[in-house]
């Protein structure tokens, strides 16, 4: 605007050509006393004080406007610049006054609000902290759970981004579901099936499939794309839109089964955990992979990424867990196996089976004892170590367990109750709650201590029947949505005696954060 009260106030006007006595005398000759605080010079004005005047008594404001409005031209010939500056913001902020009062809220400031909170999420993002303390806010006894049953052949994967999930099996499934309605179960939109009529790749890609069990899945960050992975040794794209394949990408390796799935946030590139020890990077837009990196000694299991250009894996039984800094191309190996201590039932690692990453400095892991570890990038053991986390199995029956007619040696052959495996586990990104998963019947809730270096069960979810084969979540201010795939058997065998009651169903509770 060209007013002259939105001028820079920095620079210095002249003064009318008056004398410095007359002008003096028209001061103190004005009925209005806050005149007479007026500087001279339009430099000496104190930015606070025009700002006081917007809290102002509504009566002084008034008779102000009053006189304003009376007033003659006249009146008004001979002041300054800083004096008319002074008076034209007096009638500016009187107006945004009026029409404050007109509305209920201000929306400069609700943007601005909703602006500085994304800034500082981002922010957070960026230092890859967590920054999101919700623990001790969760209402677990409140929380809403339904399991909507799958008719397929052992669910092995569930990625979701709300308002939508998307559940893969071993009998080539992929299958799309709603799950916007938190009081009613999830409902299934499409879904795609596989077969061996895809065996040979074709050159139209919309004739394209799995035919293979498919093992993995995940969702782009813009919820454009979805890719699923299996033992067929196939990467495929499809349109998350209508299930219909963009693209088929083939590890071409004799054991290049894809065991698990990453998108980085926020990005395009995504991380592919393959059997035959690699981890493949690719980049979904362009459609091509990227690198390969080697370094597990066993096949790779599962694997995580957030926000940086990093992922981590694990190696299922050559018992480590690596981070990748991809860019770099570098890696940092974390040794497991649990040792023996006085007073504590030790149960040997087998293997690590499952990995979360909590922030881009922390992560959990998840063994075939029970064992969940919290690790840390400052630290090549464990910072804390849960052992037999979802308790032990029942004692097997002696005729379960023996061939033995005579029950009395019968008993003698009954083996030592094993640990329930840790199947999955799921962390927040950036706060300080995760879940883990087995065959008991729970989803049991974890959080962290703010130091980062231990974590304590808060609580669990029931109606879980069966194998957890995966879990996955949704955050939103004044919700955390929790979805996980249950199964009859696990994801990559049938060697689990199965839960019992166990089924194939998608599984969804949604747990209420207290004063948000």
């Amino acid at each position: 605007m060209s007013d002259s009260f939105f001028s820079d106030p920095s620079k210095k006007r002249k003064r009318p050509s008056r004398g410095p006595e007359k002008a003096r005398k028209q001061r103190a000759a004005a009925p209005n006393a806050r005149q007479k605080e007026i500087p001279e010079s339009s430099s000496d004005i104190d930015e606070e004080e025009v700002k006081s005047d917007i809290f102002d008594e509504s009566s002084a404001v008034e008779s102000e406007e009053e006189e304003e409005d009376n007033s003659s031209e006249e009146e008004h010939a001979g002041e300054s610049a800083a004096e008319k500056r002074r008076r034209m913001a007096k009638q500016y902020l009187s107006e945004l006054q009026a029409e404050a009062e007109v509305y209920d809220f201000d929306a400069k400031d609700l943007d601005d609000d909703i602006i500085a909170s994304r800034l500082q999420k981002d922010v957070s993002e960026q230092q890859g902290h967590v920054y999101q303390f919700i623990g001790d806010k969760l209402q677990l006894e409140e929380a809403k759970i339904t399991v909507a049953r799958v008719p397929c052949i052992g669910l092995t994967g569930v990625a979701v981004r709300y308002p939508y999930a998307f559940t893969v099996s071993k009998d080539m499934e992929l299958a799309k579901w709603d799950v916007k309605d938190e009081d009613k179960k999830p409902v299934k939109l499409k879904f795609v099936k596989g077969g061996r009529k895809y065996t040979e790749i074709s050159k139209e890609q919309m004739n394209n499939g799995h035919c293979d069990e498919i093992l993995s899945v995940a969702v782009s960050p813009d919820g454009k794309y979805v890719v699923t992975g299996g033992r067929d040794k196939r990467i495929i794209i499809w349109s998350s839109e209508n299930l219909a394949p963009i693209r088929v990408l083939e590890t071409r390796d004799r054991r290049g089964e894809v065991l698990g799935l990453a998108f980085r946030r926020n990005t395009d590139q995504l991380y592919a955990a393959c059997a035959d020890l690699k981890i493949r990077t690719y980049s979904v837009n362009q459609q091509a992979q990227l690198e390969t990196l080697y370094g597990h000694q066993d096949l790779v299991a599962d694997i995580a990424a957030l926000a940086q250009e990093r992922c981590v894996t694990v190696g299922s039984r050559d018992r480590t867990a690596m981070l990748w800094k991809i860019a770099e191309e570098t890696r940092l190996t974390f040794r497991g196996g649990d040792t023996p201590k006085a007073g504590i039932d030790f149960y040997a690692e087998g293997s690590i089976d499952c990995v979360s990453m909590i922030d881009d400095t922390h992560f959990v892991t998840g063994s075939d004892n029970g064992n969940i570890c919290l690790w840390s990038l400052a630290k090549k053991k464990p910072l804390y170590t849960e052992r037999q986390a979802h308790g032990l199995e029942p004692e097997k029956e002696p005729w379960k367990a023996s061939a033995e007619s005579n029950l009395e040696e019968a008993r003698l052959q009954v083996p030592k109750p094993q640990p329930f495996w840790i199947t999955s586990i799921y962390a927040v990104p950036y706060s300080d709650i995760f879940f883990s998963g087995s065959w008991n019947g729970e989803i049991k809730v974890w959080k962290l201590e703010k130091e980062l270096r231990k974590f304590v069960l808060i609580g669990t979810l029931e109606r879980a029947k069966g194998v957890v084969t995966r879990i996955s979540a949704h955050l939103e201010d004044e919700q955390v949505r929790v979805y996980a795939s249950l199964s009859k058997e696990h994801r990559l065998g049938r060697w689990i005696d199965g839960a019992k009651g166990g089924r194939n169903a998608l599984y969804s509770c949604v747990i209420n954060i207290e004063g948000n």
